[in-house]
């Protein structure tokens, strides 16, 4: 008796959590953006030179930083849609990831993000170089997308906290890299 009242308990509580994903999954957003920006004292093409061009990136990149044994590959035309950066480092430190060059607007890159190892996560991403009072505006995106109704469970994830330092080193490296030049 009390087993079949438990079995119903767990089954009436899983279908209540399952409603409640569904529901959540309605009302929250799908795509979530993290965005950081700095001024830069440099010209706008020195600037963009540093972001286009993969081969560049070990010079600013915050991750090559964390982890100065880890290997480089870079394909394709660099600075052109479908070049692609990878990278495999310590498991502990920056793991394995792959970005792909996706288009080249004017004064933007647009790339794709694979986190290869540890664990497996993709996410879109820009790199902006526009013209600002006293040089130029760097900004650095990232966009994760969660399909429904996962994306009821966004707010278990915080990407301002995770991803957010990285990029603002990233912005400030580029920024030390470009008023060196």
């Amino acid at each position: 008796m009390f087993t079949k009242k438990f079995i119903r308990f767990c089954l009436a509580l899983v279908g209540i959590v399952v409603a409640a994903l569904l529901i959540l999954g309605i009302f929250q957003p799908h795509d979530i953006t993290v965005s950081r920006s700095v001024t830069i004292n440099a010209p706008k093409e020195v600037v963009f030179e540093q972001m286009v061009k993969f081969k560049n990136w070990p010079n600013w990149s915050p991750w090559s930083r964390l982890d100065t044994s880890m290997k480089n590959e870079f394909t394709g035309t660099d600075g052109a849609p479908g070049s692609t950066y990878h990278w495999i480092g310590d498991e502990h430190k920056t793991g394995e990831a792959i970005i792909k060059n996706t288009a080249v607007n004017g004064n933007e890159l647009q790339f794709t993000f694979t986190l290869v190892k540890p664990g497996n996560m993709e996410a879109n991403g820009s790199l902006r170089a526009d013209d600002a009072p006293g040089g130029c505006k760097a900004t650095m995106s990232f966009t994760n997308h969660y399909a429904y109704p996962w994306n009821a469970l966004v707010f278990l994830t915080n990407l301002e906290k995770t991803i957010g330092p990285d990029l603002e080193k990233a912005v400030n490296n580029i920024k030390a890299v470009a008023e060196k030049k």
